[in-house]
């Protein structure tokens, strides 16, 4: 999993933005980082050895990816992850210099300003994410991978990955105009599910074999994925309604299954 980024100037090693992605967290000083950065790049280009991809530092792999005036570098944990980490990064220096390129001509040294690119950084990677882990192999493989991340991101990213993967899948099958039976049809390719239509505007979820929760004991609800997954679900198929989607029971708080309340407005 991509771990941290670090966005720094090419010529100067200032770094611009660093920016973790789980709740592991690297303990290090992005300044000392970045000048690290610039001096391993400097010395295989004195040495005429071309340019340095990546390295290894302890547990994680660096990755270094160049991009006009900036360089993005990202950090991992697995080697396996390089080409979602790659992806990742080319995008995020092609959004962050078409941004910010005409203030880096003139910049003052001033570092609030590129904050405010934050949450499109978040987007593409959590995106890229659900895309190459998820999307890619539903339902094959998405429910051992959700079980294991729903342990590494703080639970509103979970949501939001469930979210995008709902997005995705509702636009790759083919539609009725019953989004009842859509998404029963859907859910029940990975879980036994049952859904009541309370009103023309209220849905009811019922997941009483939840492979998100299986053996799994919280005082908090558990299922943000498959929250953000029916509400985005939902959101790609009635695209001009506002969607709400809330768990009211879970199985790993002690409740018989897993409910969601599903809302149009």
């Amino acid at each position: 999993m991509l771990l941290e980024i670090f966005i720094i100037v090419k010529e100067s090693s200032t770094l611009l933005l660093h920016r973790a992605f789980t709740k592991k967290k690297i303990d290090v000083d992005g300044q000392l980082f970045s000048g690290l950065i610039s001096a391993i790049s400097m010395f295989f280009s004195e040495l005429k050895m071309g340019q340095v991809n990546s390295f290894e530092i302890g547990a994680q792999r660096v990755l270094i990816s160049p991009y006009e005036g900036i360089v993005i570098v990202g950090v991992v944990e697995e080697q396996k992850e390089a080409q979602f980490v790659q992806n990742s990064l080319k995008k995020i220096g092609e959004k962050f210099w078409l941004e910010f390129k005409e203030l880096l001509t003139k910049w003052d040294g001033e570092i609030s300003p590129f904050k405010s690119c934050e949450s499109k950084i978040d987007n593409i990677v959590y995106s890229e994410f659900a895309k190459s882990y998820i999307s890619a192999h539903f339902p094959k493989k998405m429910i051992g991978v959700v079980r294991q991340f729903q342990n590494i991101f703080e639970k509103p990213i979970v949501r939001y990955i469930g979210l995008k993967v709902g997005d995705e899948r509702s636009k790759h099958i083919k539609m009725s105009k019953n989004l009842k039976n859509k998404l029963h049809k859907e859910l029940d390719l990975f879980s036994i599910n049952k859904i009541t239509e309370r009103s023309e505007n209220e849905i009811i979820i019922e997941v009483k074999m939840c492979p998100f929760c299986r053996k799994i004991k919280n005082v908090e609800f558990n299922c943000d994925f498959l929250a953000g997954f029916i509400e985005g679900f939902a959101m790609q198929c009635l695209p001009n309604k506002a969607i709400e989607v809330i768990e009211t029971d879970c199985i790993a708080h002690g409740n018989e299954a897993c409910v969601f309340n599903l809302s149009i407005k």
